[in-house]
């Protein structure tokens, strides 16, 4: 189904990203009451889901787009480095408030 989507200037992604070795050490309020599905991914494949959301941009982000993910902290470097092996350019960690790396943003060559 992904074929029939336009092309954009800009995607923005939050996919599950906690794997399962942090989920130990959330709070119960999170772990109780969030949707799991929307959290948690494998320790063993924990970028399952930026690497389909990359496929996704590959084909339907416009050269010179914009691609943005937040991030599981301890991943923003393994994160940036496989945008870049995809072909991104401007790869950037961004940290957020707590000056924790937590976004990478990236663009499609043109």
């Amino acid at each position: 189904s992904w074929k029939k989507l336009d092309k954009y200037d800009v995607i923005v992604s939050n996919p599950p990203y906690v794997t399962m070795a942090d989920k130990k050490q959330m709070q119960n309020n999170v772990v109780n009451h969030e949707p799991h599905l929307a959290l948690f991914v494998t320790d063993e494949d924990p970028l399952i889901f930026y690497h389909a959301i990359t496929d996704l941009a590959l084909s339907h982000l416009n050269s010179g787009g914009h691609l943005w993910f937040e991030i599981n902290e301890a991943l923003g470097n393994e994160v940036s480095e496989f945008l870049e092996n995809k072909g991104f350019r401007e790869v950037v960690l961004h940290n957020d408030l707590n000056n924790k790396p937590r976004f990478v943003a990236a663009v499609k060559p043109k």
